[in-house]
């Protein structure tokens, strides 16, 4: 794994005094195939390791901004921080629960921006979850 994404993520882990293990390594990989997972989608599709040290990995992940819980619908679901993809946002279908990634939006943010100097406020992060029904889920009529 010689990716400059495995790169920056073993120089964080090793800076912050932690060792690159194997369960480490394999959740950090999972999670840059796949765009957001539950924690029960992860715990199945890393079954080499057991449960508590996947959690005990995404805890350590979280505090280190490697990954971000998103709390989409009523699931969280991890992914990737910024540090390691590009910012984006997220459409949830409400129907069969779908995450589509949606790219950056310059006027979006540019639009956050400005309401939060308006409010004298200092944003360091900021979440857009748009909600409604998937094109599949139209087609189906499951409206």
């Amino acid at each position: 794994m010689a990716d400059p994404e495995f790169r920056r993520f073993k120089k964080l882990l090793t800076s912050k005094g932690y060792f690159m293990t194997k369960p480490r390594m394999r959740l950090f990989g999972l999670l840059q195939k796949h765009p957001a997972l539950t924690f029960k989608q992860l715990l199945t599709l890393n079954h080499q390791h057991d449960p508590v040290t996947l959690y005990r990995n995404i805890e350590l992940f979280e505090s280190l901004g490697i990954i971000n819980k998103l709390r989409l619908g009523w699931e969280t679901k991890i992914e990737l921080s910024d540090v390691f993809q590009h910012h984006h946002h997220h459409f949830t279908c409400v129907t069969c629960g779908r995450i589509i990634t949606l790219k950056e939006n310059i006027i979006i943010e540019n639009q956050i921006k400005n309401l939060t100097k308006q409010l004298s406020l200092k944003a360091t992060d900021h979440q857009l979850e748009i909600r409604g029904i998937c094109p599949t889920c139209q087609r189906k009529g499951k409206e």
